[in-house]
């Protein structure tokens, strides 16, 4: 079992699954001092329900949405006929602007028990950096009477230590965080959602001396706090959700003072829903095998878009919640987007050598394309293990991750299930690498995907606020 990363009363503290120092603690409004003050904690099934009390419909604008993994969460979620409503989403690649209307057109059109306008109707890239696009959402908010929830995942390049020839305080793409907090101000929602990397919580804000004890989440939270919200965060993991992935993420949730509520109205997880999974939770971790077993095998370079499901006895189907999620919606018999770039026979060879669990330790005497094979990431050329949940699904080609039991890469498909993304979710593109969208592009819009199961369980927690 997984232990805390420190007692309590170290100068480090422990709040599901993220250290914060008392510094930190102080400015996040999560002392001890104020939690322990109160005379009871609020619990799940006794929140002021102050969120949802004046309107049924949820309004969601969604930042930064690539092909909507995020807002979809929030699309999905229903409780006690309440229900979230995407009013605009703001992309700026024009590839990625497709996809997200693609699948938030079909979620309207196929989705049983929801209005047929509870997805934005006009879909064009905008860049938020400037201050015309920041207009575009500022009267799609004023059209609709203001906004309730601000979801985004702004790009995470700079804070991302598994890519060391991007990270860093100076990444231009950082600044993006900075446009995410603006749009807050501008817009005042009741409820912000910020989803990042865990790299974020040690990135200083920049690497000039006097900004260098500084942290983006400093930054960010001083920000939030001075705008009215209360605020909180946490790292978590997307396989304690369901998600068969190990897959830890930094979410910052910010209530704004006007809906009443105060930390010391939460339990320990704060403003997040406990675990469902795993150690924290009732449930066994979903592992690769439970999310990939019925798709059919495929070989090296696969470019069928369309192929039948390797269908498992309807007994098995029904016994496994997750595949019947990943199906709902989707079409009965064929799955869409199974498909597998093409690796040269050497990169073959050295997949047949790795044994499930393995990586490229177990093949070192084949690979003598490495400059320093000792700085190699321990991901790269990682077979899965069926048994288990998957490890972090980034750019899984450039990862070179190893199918469980075939000799080749993960498919497009195999790569959404393990993200959690339901099977009729699609990226747009050509499936010829030389033309724009091509297979390389649906990859990348799927490693910048938030795991759509995890996103669901904090939006279903959201409406009992």
């Amino acid at each position: 079992m997984r232990k805390p990363a420190c007692r309590p009363g170290s100068r480090l503290r422990y709040r599901a699954n993220i250290k914060i120092s008392d510094e930190q603690d102080k400015l996040l409004n999560l002392s001890l001092a104020q939690r322990e003050g109160s005379e009871y904690l609020l619990k799940e099934n006794n929140l002021l329900g102050s969120l949802t009390q004046s309107r049924n419909e949820l309004r969601v604008i969604d930042l930064f949405a690539g092909a909507g993994g995020m807002s979809t969460g929030f699309l999905m979620a229903s409780n006690s006929k309440k229900s979230f409503r995407v009013i605009g989403a703001a992309e700026i690649n024009p590839i990625y602007v497709k996809s997200l209307e693609k699948n938030h057109k079909f979620f309207e059109e196929n989705a049983k028990n929801r209005a047929n306008d509870c997805c934005p109707k006009e879909f064009s890239p905008i860049d938020l950096k400037s201050q015309n696009g920041r207009d575009i959402i500022k009267n799609v908010v004023d059209r609709e009477g203001g906004v309730d929830l601000l979801i985004g995942g702004p790009p995470c390049q700079g804070f991302s230590q598994s890519n060391r020839n991007s990270w860093s305080p100076d990444n231009p793409y950082n600044k993006l965080v900075d446009i995410f907090v603006k749009c807050a101000i501008e817009l005042e929602p009741k409820v912000i959602l910020l989803e990042n990397v865990q790299g974020i919580l040690w990135t200083p804000k920049s690497s000039k001396r006097r900004a260098k004890d500084i942290g983006v989440v400093d930054y960010v939270s001083q920000k939030m706090i001075d705008a009215g919200y209360v605020l909180f965060p946490a790292v978590v993991d997307a396989a304690w959700y369901g998600v068969p992935q190990h897959r830890n993420r930094f979410f910052l949730l910010g209530l704004h003072k006007s809906l009443g509520y105060s930390v010391a109205d939460f339990d320990e997880w704060g403003a997040f829903p406990k675990p469902t999974h795993g150690f924290l939770g009732k449930r066994h971790y979903v592992t690769v095998d439970e999310a990939i077993c019925d798709l059919p095998e495929v070989a090296n370079g696969e470019s069928r878009l369309i192929q039948k499901y390797q269908e498992p006895n309807e007994e098995k189907l029904k016994a496994n919640p997750f595949l019947m999620r990943m199906r709902e919606m989707a079409p009965r018999d064929v799955i869409e987007g199974h498909i597998v770039s093409r690796q040269a026979d050497y990169v073959i060879n050295r997949y047949k050598n790795i044994p499930q669990g393995g990586n490229w330790q177990n093949i070192q005497h084949m690979i003598n394309n490495y400059r320093d094979i000792s700085r190699t990431h321990s991901n790269i050329y990682r077979r899965l293990k069926l048994c288990e949940p998957s490890i972090t699904i980034g750019n899984y080609r450039k990862s070179m991750i190893v199918h469980p039991e075939q000799d080749r890469g993960l498919s497009l498909r195999e790569a959404a299930r393990l993200q959690s993304l339901p099977d009729w979710f699609t990226f747009c593109g050509n499936l010829d690498d030389s033309l724009p969208g091509g297979i390389m592009h649906k990859q990348q819009q799927l490693a910048n995907a938030i795991s759509f199961l995890l996103t669901l369980a904090i939006a279903e927690y959201i409406l009992k606020l």
